[in-house]
């Protein structure tokens, strides 16, 4: 028993080890890239700030994960620019009012609510070698996510559109984070 305990933890270790020195490789250096920079991104969407979102975690992931390959605030061998094409919210699911939800002080009868969204958002990232401006490497990346809306249960009869407001600026954030990691993992690996 106890050699096959070891047998087993052998195989981890060797498989995690393989894994990590492979993410470790640069598959930019050929083209004369050690280092890139990450200027804010662009914004062509109406959802102000997300572009700080997507720019901070292209640079963590590129800071945390890309091995080699630097990620340096000043002068560097490459700039990856980003643009926020499209961030949608469409409603996923729609409350009904009945007469009991507003004989409760809720949504009133015959009203339409939706308590839920699902946002999309649409990113392009291109390489561009700062020597000679070409463009090394481009991708585009959409995802979506679910999102909760906030309820309609107040005196005004109205729902609270801060608390839908706060979700999707979350709902932005982790799409970010979800997004950018992507990319660098892209980045990385498809070239």
């Amino acid at each position: 028993m106890w050699k096959v305990n070891c047998l087993a933890l052998l195989l981890v270790v060797t498989s995690s080890c393989s894994y990590s020195l492979t993410s470790l490789k640069n598959p930019w250096e050929k083209d004369g890239i050690k280092t890139v920079s990450v200027p804010v991104f662009k914004n062509q969407t109406m959802e102000g700030g997300a572009e700080v979102d997507f720019s901070n975690s292209l640079r963590l992931y590129l800071t945390s994960r890309s091995g080699k390959l630097k990620y340096v605030t000043g002068s560097a061998d490459a700039r990856i620019e980003g643009e926020v094409q499209k961030i949608t919210l469409n409603p996923a699911s729609i409350q009904f009012g009945t007469q009991q939800t507003e004989d409760q002080g809720g949504l009133p009868k015959d009203r339409l609510l939706a308590v839920s969204y699902t946002l999309y958002a649409t990113v392009k990232l291109t390489m561009i070698r700062n020597k000679d401006q070409k463009v090394l490497w481009s991708s585009t990346f959409t995802q979506s996510k679910n999102m909760k809306s906030g309820a309609y249960t107040d005196q005004r009869r109205t729902s609270n559109i801060f608390i839908k407001e706060s979700a999707k600026r979350e709902t932005i954030r982790e799409l970010a984070d979800t997004m950018m990691l992507l990319a660098v993992d892209s980045l990385l690996t498809e070239y």
